[in-house]
């Protein structure tokens, strides 16, 4: 794209929104091509800037914009980091190319941390886990968006400090070994999850087929610590070290954590 002073109606935030809108509107660009700058700019200083624009290079950050929202680290990508859930949804009919397109159009990606504007924002994968579960129901696709995401938030928290992004999903607590958390979810969905290979299984954890003979609905603890990720399903006296109000019964699941190096 070619560099563009701003008019004098248009300052710097004006110009970068204008820039972004054309980069994340593809039905934006298609009529600045087709019908030129004066069908779509708002006033004369957009006028300015879109009528010296160069479509093929616009076009071309476009396209390298949505490939380093879906690969957004060299070490992985939404689509890696998501893989259970992109297929529940493609098996419902989604595609890769829309979910992108509806994520880079809807208000959770103006809160990725790399989008340009002065507070902190989030991962790329909170935020587009955010946008999937705008729409994911109460069924196993909310477990495994929340499950996936959990993943992914806990390996960074075993290995970035301090933290390039903010967190804001609820429920994660400090420990004196790192970061805890705790989720309630159906047995039929993490029946199908597995563990990945490399990482512990929570202290206390039950294999799921034997806690679903007496619940629909487990609970599943995930831990970082400086010795790396652990997670699974844990038994109620484990889960009682995240109850909120101290009790001799969150303290003793806290110490039998603690002996096993995992709060």
């Amino acid at each position: 794209m070619t560099t563009v002073e701003p008019g004098a109606s248009l300052d710097g935030e004006q110009l970068t929104d204008l820039l972004m809108r054309l980069l994340l509107d593809a039905d934006l660009r298609a009529r600045l091509a087709e019908e030129g700058a004066e069908a779509v700019a708002a006033d004369p200083g957009e006028l300015e800037c879109l009528a010296s624009v160069d479509l093929a290079e616009l076009d071309t950050t476009a396209r390298r914009l949505r490939s380093q929202v879906w690969r957004p680290g060299s070490g992985g990508s939404l689509a890696t980091t998501f893989p259970r859930s992109l297929k529940l949804l493609q098996d419902a009919g989604a595609t890769e190319s829309g979910l992108l397109t509806g994520f880079l159009g809807s208000p959770h990606f103006s809160r990725f941390r790399l989008i340009p504007y002065t507070a902190p924002g989030l991962s790329a994968e909170e935020a587009f886990a955010s946008y999937l579960l705008d729409d994911a129901g109460a069924g196993p696709l909310r477990d495994t968006v929340t499950h996936e995401l959990m993943i992914a938030l806990f390996t960074a928290l075993t290995c970035e400090q301090p933290l390039s992004f903010v967190i804001e999903a609820e429920g994660i607590v400090r420990t004196d070994r790192g970061h805890a958390t705790v989720r309630t979810y159906a047995a039929a969905s993490v029946a199908t999850w597995g563990t990945t290979p490399g990482e512990r299984a929570g202290a206390g954890a039950t294999q799921v087929t034997d806690l679903a003979a007496n619940a629909e609905a487990v609970e599943y603890a995930y831990f970082a610590t400086s010795a790396g990720l652990a997670h699974g399903v844990v038994s109620g006296r484990v889960a009682a070290a995240f109850e909120a109000e101290p009790t001799a019964r969150r303290e003793t699941a806290r110490r039998a954590l603690a002996r096993r190096e995992l709060w």
